[in-house]
């Protein structure tokens, strides 16, 4: 009766769900474009925000950089 079960039901069925999580990586590796595409325009706005904040910090504390590179190093 197990032997039965394991043949015509758990095999098949590890075979299937293995093969439905492969298409579903495979279709996750290609990408959405349309997904990308808002990707890089909040992180091109994310860049412009972070310039405009370190040339009003470079206006409030001249030389705050160099503190921070120096930390850095």
């Amino acid at each position: 009766m197990f032997t039965v079960f394991a043949i015509f039901i758990a095999l098949p069925w590890m075979v299937l769900s293995y093969l439905s999580r492969h298409r579903e990586n495979v279709a996750k590796s290609v990408g959405d474009p349309a997904m990308n595409n808002r990707l890089t325009d909040i992180a091109d706005r994310l860049e412009r925000r972070l310039d405009a904040i370190e040339t009003l910090l470079e206006h409030e504390v001249p030389g705050w950089k160099k503190g921070v590179d120096r930390r850095n190093a």
